[in-house]
Parts: structure tokens; sequence; C-alpha cells
């Protein structure tokens, strides 16, 4: 008889000595900073060997789901077969314990034990005094009658997530694509992984809604429910970062433009910072990050799981989840998601419909590992437009509207469709030595009829077009790669060693009419271009533009020295970056020009661990963009420049409590900018790399359960982001556009104590002010949201239920969010509020 459940550990957590006064120091600092409270608790730290006594936190539940996080908590591997744990429930299990009496508190009351087997694994069981009660047979009484078996844990297997911290609601750790699978204290960078626990708690639709919890990120702007409709967009650092920057679990190109639906999402993993040298060059040339998302696979556990929701003002919608594993040892996995959601949002006169479905299929043997995932998004928002651009004359930014009225055109649609495929596999050749690849494709349409709009003067005039500029691309990825552990002078060594390549073709349409004169606060309303038959400009069939190709090879050496306690990264990534333009404008699409240059990025990280709980590490990493070409106009016309280096150094301190992590990171990122010099003669110039911008940044966050019941997230950074070496010095020493010196997040949950089940939560969002013109002539206003939430579990027809409602922007407040790129700034999205209700079959 084999076990149904194979129950695997990836980090093993040793209680660490007393932290130090100095630790005490960093937490204090941590803590007047973020205003929030932080009690100093005794460390969970990872390493390589389980010992006597672990500390727990594992809340009532399913007797399954207990043992589970007791198993990974304590680094062990439990075999289990379902039909005992059928069922059952747990009181779970607070303070700290060995295994021994973690198993007796578990299992109190089940008729279980757990006991070890021969080869270290842990067996359960019928306890003795159980199986005579009952008369039980032999086979019910005895080890003989499930095999143990022993796992290797491998950190950076494809199919295995660092387990979830205190709380629940973000990773212990998570992928740094060349790096693998890294603890978030043994990591030289500032990262957050945010689990899919704090997903489908908080009803996150988009991407959107989970980076709102990072007070490194601000978005420039957001999908669907709100009056753009279209993608979402982040600032990170005072950086951009596009949607289609997003990487699927390390692999770029593939995923859905716009806002990506997260019913199909395990993790959202975030790199603070530049990550040339960990990922390679993003498609868009996003430099503030890297943002990645970790697909949904079967557990051990089955799952079957229905979720009804609502969404003011009358969006209904069901997604169902299924997972099943079978084979000996569970080797094959299969995981379901699909998705509807139709009606209309909290923006007057807007709807949406969302489709989207995913299926992944995996393998995990003792040496091979592999996946395939497949999946489609169909996102179609009605009356949705786009953020307002600025008029080159403006002399203040107008009073926003109210959010929630009706903005758009009846006829303004933004739809978005896109289908993927991604193989990944990884094979051990030994314990220290294994290989990795995937390839990945993507099809991608875009519907994009709308209008754009120019705000004139402080009153809210402005001038309106409408504009047609559907998009469509093809998309083909892929990534191989090998890592090898040895030991050699006096280290250990991990080599990574990583080749990637991605072509994107994409082409457009574009045609505009003439516009009209409308305002802010007293939108005009106009029939459909098509339908009246009036003249237009450009053209209507979509034709070829471009093709992008992106090819870079990374090797990373990670030295470590007393048992880790010493770690330095070193590396370097060659990238290729070669572009080809064509006549988008002409039925032929005749080449008309093209880029191609190679660079070297090199980064090196270090962590040092004065003690078990306390991490000090710092970095340099570049992040990479596609180079600029001088124009036709310019004395030295069509020299192309290398790709622009964005170059940050780091210093940070992470400290953890056992409950709580906390992190405190000074950084500083240098980006050069295109500017301007005299030429030959007074007529003439030249185009050269010689600005830049200069973020400098204070980044405070803490994360954890800081009393049992009670959970926290957030934090605040502080930066300044100077303009240097600007054209003439004009503006020297003014702050960089669309990055505000202050931003905070705070969130909290906590269990009730007076009505079991039931956990009430709050967030707010505070930004400062920004400005959105290199002159600093133009400020948009700081702003703060407030977000509050419930929920409830329980059980209902014999099956656990829980319910769930959030209510986004409590006090329906209008504000300049920030900036849409292109000089555009986009509105705040209106209340809010949303219900939904899950049941477990």
């Amino acid at each position: 008889m084999h076990p149904r459940h194979l129950i695997r550990s990836q980090y093993l957590s040793p209680k660490p000595a007393a932290p130090s006064p100095l630790a005490h120091a960093a937490l204090l600092l941590c803590l007047s900073a973020s205003g929030l409270a932080l009690p100093s608790i005794a460390l969970a730290q990872p390493a390589q060997r389980a010992v006597s006594e672990v500390r727990y936190d594992i809340p009532a539940g399913s007797l399954d789901q207990a043992l589970n996080r007791f198993a990974t908590t304590a680094g062990i591997v439990l075999s289990v077969d379902g039909s005992l744990t059928a069922g059952k429930t747990s009181r779970g299990l607070a303070g700290s314990f060995g295994v021994h009496d973690g198993f007796s508190a578990l299992l109190e009351g089940s008729g279980l034990e757990a006991i070890q087997g021969a080869g270290g694994g842990y067996v359960l069981r019928r306890s003795v005094a159980a199986s005579k009660s009952s008369e039980a047979t032999p086979r019910d009484s005895g080890v003989s009658t499930l095999q143990t078996v022993t796992v290797t844990a491998r950190s950076e297997s494809a199919d295995s997530n660092p387990p979830p911290y205190s709380g629940g609601q973000l990773a212990r750790g998570g992928r740094l694509g060349l790096l693998g699978n890294k603890d978030v204290m043994d990591t030289p960078f500032s990262i957050a992984n945010y689990t899919s626990e704090l997903i489908q708690n908080q009803q996150a639709a988009t991407l959107a809604d989970v980076l709102d919890n990072d007070p490194a990120v601000r978005m420039s702007s957001r999908g669907r429910n709100t009056s753009v409709g279209g993608g979402d967009n982040f600032f990170l650092r005072g950086f951009g970062l596009a949607n289609r920057d997003i990487s699927f679990n390390g692999l770029y190109g593939v995923l859905p433009y716009g806002s990506l639906s997260l019913e199909t999402v395990e993790r959202v993993e975030v790199l603070k910072g530049p990550s040339a040298l960990l990922t390679g060059m993003a498609p868009s040339g996003g430099v503030g990050g890297a943002i990645n998302v970790v697909p949904k696979r079967a557990a051990d556990r089955p799952i079957t799981r229905l979720t009804a929701s609502y969404a003011s003002n009358s969006q209904w919608g069901g997604h169902i989840d299924v997972g099943r594993r079978w084979g000996e040892d569970n080797q094959f996995g299969v995981r379901v998601n699909g998705v509807y959601r139709s009606g209309h949002t909290s923006t007057s006169g807007q709807s949406i419909t969302l489709a989207a479905g995913a299926i992944g299929l995996d393998y995990r043997g003792d040496k091979l590992r592999a996946s395939f995932d497949v999946g489609y998004q169909s996102d179609d928002a009605k009356a949705a437009a786009v953020g307002y651009r600025l008029a080159p004359t403006l002399s203040a930014i107008p009073l926003p509207p109210r959010a929630g009225e009706r903005f758009a055109q009846s006829w303004e649609r933004r739809s978005y469709k896109d289908d993927y495929y991604v193989a990944q596999a990884e094979y051990d050749v030994s314990p220290v030595w294994s290989f990795f690849g995937a390839a990945g494709a993507r099809n991608h349409h875009h519907t994009n009829f709308r209008t754009e709009s120019r705000i004139l003067n402080p009153a809210g005039d402005t001038t309106t077009s409408p504009v047609n500029y559907p998009e469509s691309s093809k998309s083909k990825s892929y990534l191989m790669g090998m890592r090898l552990k040895f030991g050699a002078l006096n280290a250990q060594h991990e080599l990574n060693i990583a080749a990637s390549s991605m072509d994107i073709a994409a082409g457009y349409a574009f045609a505009q009419w003439q516009g009209f004169a409308s305002n802010l606060h007293r939108p005009v309303f106009v029939e459909n271009p098509f339908q009246t038959g009036a003249p237009f400009a450009g053209f209507l069939d979509t034709r070829q533009a471009s093709e992008t190709k992106l090819a870079s090879v990374g090797i990373s050496d990670t030295m470590s020295w007393q048992d880790g306690a010493v770690q330095l990264t070193l590396g370097m990534r060659r990238q290729k970056i070669t572009v080809d333009n064509y006549a988008g404008t002409a039925p032929v699409n005749n080449w008309v020009s093209g880029y191609g240059k190679s660079v070297n990025s090199p980064a090196v990280g270090l962590v040092l661990k004065p003690w078990n709980n306390t991490s000090i590490y710092a970095n340099y990493i570049q992040g990479l963009s596609a180079g600029a070409t001088a124009p036709a106009d310019a004395e030295n016309a069509g020299q192309a420049f290398p790709p622009i280096k964005t170059k940050q150094t780091e210093l940070g301190v992470k400290v953890d409590f056992g409950q709580v992590i906390g992190t405190i990171a000074l950084f500083e990122l240098r980006q050069p900018n295109a500017i301007t010099v005299p030429g030959s003669a007074p007529n003439r110039y030249r185009y050269v790399m010689d600005g830049e911008q200069r973020n400098r940044g204070i980044e405070v966050s803490a994360f954890g359960q800081v009393v049992r019941g009670v959970r926290i997230l957030g934090g605040v950074t502080y930066m300044q982001a100077k303009q240097v070496r600007t054209q003439g010095g004009a503006n020297d020493g003014k702050s960089a556009i669309v990055a505000p010196r202050w931003i905070s997040n705070a969130g909290v949950e906590w269990d009730t104590p007076f009505l079991p089940g039931l956990t009430l939560t709050a967030r707010t969002l505070l930004t400062g002010s920004q400005y959105v013109n290199a002159q600093n002539t133009l400020k948009l206003p700081g702003w703060a949201r407030w977000d509050l939430g419930a929920r409830y579990l329980t059980r209902s027809f014999g099956r656990p239920l829980t319910i769930r409602a959030n209510i986004l922007n409590l006090a329906n407040r209008s504000y300049w969010e920030g900036s849409a790129g292109s000089g555009g700034i986009v509105l705040s999205a209106p209340r809010t509020f949303s219900i939904s209700a899950t049941m477990d079959f």
C-alpha cells in the first residue's frame, strides 16, 4: 500500500541564539519608520538540519492541512494514508515543540500517532490504544502497512514553492531567476513573495491589487474596474515596469498583456530594483524591478473548490479550481482553473467581461520534474478610456473629476485576447548537478478603440480625439541552464549558467478622427465615428511594425563560508538586443531601420549573518533597456547607442524575529538620459547619452504575525529622485517625474476572539505629491486610500465555506493617482465593494 499523501519539506528551522542589542536596535529603527509594533520573538531560521524544538503557529482546521504545515516547518518527511485523516480536524499548535511533542498535540483525540521509520521519515498510523479498542487487524495497527518514503529537498525545484512565513501572507522565499529558489534571509536583494492565501483573502483580481500591499510600488495605470480599463503598469523605486514585462516561472514573453487574471496564479514574486543578471532584459526594458508569477500546481491533497463572486456595480462571476494527483507517490498532477465574470463596474457606463482558464500538468519524479501549462484569457472592457495627456502650455493641474462618474464614450472598447503555452523541465544528474529548460509561446490581440484627451487649462477643458489603435503580436521564448554545487577554496559553491532568447513580432493599425472640445467635469459625448462615416487619418488594417529579439547568457557563482554565515555572489550576463522596424504605415511592410547591440552586465551580492536571525546584505546590479538612436535631423543621425544601463547599489538589514521579518534597505539607482549638445555649427546639434536620473531612498518593511491572530504587512519608502546633467543644466537638481518622495502601506488582519472563524482587515495607502513634468511646474497632490475587509470561515452542508467581503477606497476619494506615461495622468478607482463565497468539496 502506497502513501496517498506525501508531505515534503524545503526549509528546516532551528531555534536561534537570542538577538543581540544591535539586532534590537535595527528593529526599533524599523518600527519607528513604519509605525508598526513588532515584538521580539524567537527566530525560526532556515538551516541544514532539524533541531529539538521549533516554534509553530498552526491554526485550527483540517488535520491534513495542520500536518502539512507542521511537516514543512519541522523539516521532516511525513507519509500519510489519506483514509486515516479524512474528515478529521486538529486544534492547531502554538509555541515551541519538538517533533514528538508536536505530533502528540496535533493528533490529540484523533486516534492516530506518528512514528519514525528506519529511513528517518515519519509514518502516520492508528494508535495502539485505538487499534485495540476497535479490534483492528494487524494491517490497521502496524507500520508495515505503509512504505516509508525518503525525499531529498531541492530548494530550486521547479515544482516546489518555499513555504509560507508566519501569518501566511508572504512566503519564506522565492525565485530569483538565474539563482533559483532562495530563502529571504539568504537573498542579497529586497524581495516580497505574495501567497495564494493573500490573493484569495483580499479577492485580488489583478496584479495591481496584490502590489497595493507593497511600499516600494505604485501604479502608473490600472486595468479593469477603473475608468482606464486598460492594463496594469507599475513604478518600482521610481522607474516604470510595463505589464508585458511580467514573467511566468522566470520565462518572459508568454503571459497575457493588460490585466492578468489571478485565479490561475499561486504566487506573485517581486524583486525591488534592477535584475539584468538574474532575468536578463525585460521585453519592454523595465528596470525598476522584476515581477514573476508562479502557476498553480496540483497538491497532494485533492482540491475541488467553487467560488461565486459579486462586485459593484453588478459584476457576477464564478471560479472553479480542481486539482488531482495520481500514480505511485503521486508523481502525476493536473490543476484546472476557470473563471468567468461579467457586468457593470463601479465606473458609470462601464462594463467588463472576463473569461480565463488554465490547465497545469506536472510530473515529479526522483530525478525528473516537468510541467506543461496552457492558458487563455479574454478581458473585454466597454466604455474604457485612457489617462489624460497634458498640453505643453498647461499651467496647473485641474481638480480631478469625481471617481466613478462616466468619462468614456459608450462606444469605446479595449479588449485583450491571449493564449499561451509553456513547457518546463528539470533533471538531476546527481544530488549536486542539475539541468533545466523551458519553452513558451503567446498569441496576443488587442482591440483598442478609444479616445485620447489632452488637458488644456486648470479649468479642465480638453480636446478629445477618437482613436483606433489595435495591436497584435506573436512571441516565442526559450530558456535553458545548469546548476552545479561543489566545494573549492575552502568555500561551498553554487554555479549557475543560463541562456535565454525571446522573439516578439508585433503589428498595429492606427486611425485618428478630428478632435472635439470637452471638459473633465462636464464631458461631451459624441456618436461612434465609424457609424457616422466621419473622415479619418491613418489605416484600419493591422500591419507588421517591428520584430524584437533578445538573447543573453548569464553565469553566477554563489560562494558560502561558515555554514552560510558569509555568502558572496558574483555574476555576469551578456545581453544582445536586436530590433528591426518595418514600414508599419505602408501596405507593403518594407524594412526601414534596425538596431543591434550587445553589452555585458555584471553584478555582485553579499550576505553576512552575524547572528542566526540577522542578515546584512549589499548588492551592485544593473538593469538594461534598449539604447536610443539619434534622430534624423541630428548631426550624428542614425547613431545607435549601446543598451542603457541603470545601475543600482543597495545596502540593507533583514531581521527574522521568528514571527515577523523586518527589512531596512538603502538604495541608489542611476539611469542615463539622452540630451542634445551643440554641434559643429550654430544651427546644428548632436544627440548624446549624457543626462542622468538619480533615485536615492530608504525602504522599511515588515510582515508576519505579531501575536497569535494578528498579522501585519506594510512599510514605508522615502525617496529623492533627482535630475542630473540635464539639457543645458535647465533642470539640474529638480525632481524626476512621477516619483513621490513618500510612499507608505500598512495592513492588519485580526482573528476576532468573540466569533471564531471571523477575521477583520484594514489597509491604508499613503502617497506623497509628485511632479509630472521635468520643469517641476505641474504637481499631483498627495493622496490617501482606506480599504476594509472581513472573512468568515464556517461549514455548510458538511463542507468548508469561506465568505469574504472587501471595500476598496472606502471614502470614495477622487484623486490623481499617478502617471500613465507619455505625460498622461490617471484618475483613482472609485469605491468598489466585492463579496465571494468559496466552498471546498
